[in-house]
C-alpha cells in the first residue's frame, strides 16, 4: 500500500502498475571477551519496493534500525557488525528512513541511468561473497572497501553500461559529497539544498570483466569536498583513490581480493586488502576472511595503528531456506579514527549470533 501511495504522487498510473516488494529482518546477539564492553543484541528492517514502468522503474528502500548500545560491541568496534545502527536520529537514537529513492531509466543498448537518492556504495567495488552483512560476512571490512570514502545515502545519478565483446561492463557515479548521515538532524530538507554546507561532488567509475571462472574489478573514485591536512594546519585537500578486486568461481567454492588505496594526506585509512573463502556444504554455508586496513604515515599515533580483522562463519538455513541463522567468531581491532573512544589500541574476540529471515 506504501509503494501505492508514493506510485500516486508521482503521477505514476498505479492502476497498471505492478508493485514487487522484498526485504528481509535481521537480529543479532554479539558478546566480546572484555569485561568492560557489554554484549549487544540489535535488529534492523529492510525493504525494497519496485514500481515497474514501459520506460525503467522505480525503486523505493526502507531501512530500519534499532538504537545502538553506546558502550556495547558495536560502540567500542564499529566495523564487528556493519548492520547494527544503520540508521540514526540526532540522539543517537534507531528509527526507519527512507534510504534510496530513485527512478532508473532502461534504454535499448542495455545502458541504464538512475537518478534520486541512491547509495554510491552499490555501484563500486563490488563482490558476490563479501558485500552483504545480512546473508555473509557481519563485519565491515568485508562489506565496503575501507580505502573509499563512500558519502552515504545522497543525491546524485549512476550510468550503467552493459559488457559487449571486450569492453567490460561501466558504472559512473556523480553524487553529493555529503549524505544523510553527513547531517546532525538527517534532514532531507538540507539534503536537497545546493547552499546547505561546504558540499562537494563524488565521482566514481567502476569496471567489471567476466572470465569464466573469474571476476575482474577496477575502479577510482573522487570526492571534492574538503579535508584538513594532518600537520598542516589551514591546509585543505581533496581525496581520491583506486581499488581492485578479483573473484572466482567454481562448483561449491568462491573467492574474493580486494585492494585499495587512498590519499594519505587527508585518508587515515590509506591503504586496504582483502581475502574471502566461502564454500557451500550440504548443511549450509561456509565463510572465512582476513582484511588489513593500514593508517597513513602521517595520522599514526599510539591511538592510531594499522588494523587487522578476521572473521568465520557458518550460515545454516531454516524454514524452508527462507531464513538462516550464522554463529560467527571475529577477530576485532578498535581502529581508533572513527570517535569509538579509546586512547590506545583495543582488540578482542567477538562472537556472534545472527538470525535473518526474508520474503
Amino acid at each position: 500500500m506504501a509503494a501505492l501511495v508514493f506510485a500516486g504522487a508521482l503521477g505514476i498510473p498505479v492502476a497498471k502498475a505492478e508493485v514487487n516488494i522484498e526485504g528481509g529482518i535481521t537480529a543479532a546477539y554479539q558478546f566480546a571477551d572484555i569485561a568492560d564492553v557489554d554484549s549487544e543484541f540489535s535488529a534492523s528492517v529492510d525493504a525494497f519496493l519496485t514500481v515497474p514502468q514501459e520506460s525503467g522503474e522505480w525503486l523505493i528502500y526502507l531501512d530500519g534500525s534499532s538504537t545502538p548500545d553506546p558502550n556495547g560491541v558495536s560502540a567500542t568496534f564499529p566495523t564487528a557488525n556493519a548492520d547494527a545502527g544503520s540508521v540514526l536520529n540526532r540522539d543517537s537514537d534507531g528509527g526507519i528512513q527512507v534510504s534510496e529513492f530513485h527512478y532508473t531509466f532502461r534504454f535499448q543498448n542495455s545502458m541504464s541511468l538512475s537518478l534520486g537518492l541512491i547509495d554510491p556504495s552499490a555501484s563500486l567495488d563490488r563482490s558476490r561473497i563479501a558485500n552483504d552483512e545480512n546473508t555473509h560476512f557481519l563485519n565491515g571490512s568485508f562489506v565496503n572497501n575501507a580505502t573509499i570514502d563512500f558519502p552515504d545515502y545522497t543525491i546524485g545519478g549512476v550510468l550503467r553500461i552493459a559488457a559487449t565483446g571486450a569492453r567490460p561492463e561501466l558504472a559512473i557515479i556523480v553524487a553529493s559529497s555529503d549524505g544523510i548521515a553527513d547531517y546532525p538532524d538527517r534532514s532531507y530538507q538540507d539534503l536537497l539544498s545546493l547552499t546547505s554546507g561546504e558540499r562537494g561532488a563524488f565521482f566514481g567509475v567502476g569496471s567489471k570483466w567476466l572470465l569464466n571462472e573469474w571476476t575482474l574489478r577496477f575502479g577510482g573514485w573522487l570526492r571534492t569536498d574538503d579535508h584538513a591536512v594532518l600537520g598542516n594546519p589551514g591546509r585543505q585537500d581533496i581525496n581520491y583513490g583506486a581499488y581492485a578486486g578479483f573473484g572466482w568461481q567454481r562448483s561449491t567454492h568462491a573467492l574474493n581480493v580486494r585492494f585499495g588505496a587512498a590519499n594519505g594526506d587527508v585518508s587515515v585509512a590509506t591503504r586496504f586488502v582483502a581475502g574471502a573463502y566461502e564454500r557451500q556444504t550440504p548443511f549450509g554455508l561456509f565463510g572465512a576472511a582476513v582484511a588489513r586496513t593500514a593508517v597513513a604515515d602521517t595520522f599514526r599515533t599510539a591511538a592510531l595503528e594499522n588494523v587487522t580483522t578476521a572473521e568465520l562463519f557458518f550460515r545454516i538455513p531454516i524454514g524452508r531456506y527462507q531464513g538462516h541463522v550464522t554463529p560467527s567468531v571475529q577477530y576485532v581491532e578498535n581502529p581508533g579514527f572513527d570517535g569509538s573512544g579509546f586512547g590506545m589500541p583495543v582488540s578482542a574476540v567477538v562472537s556472534s549470533v545472527r538470525l535473518h529471515w526474508f520474503w
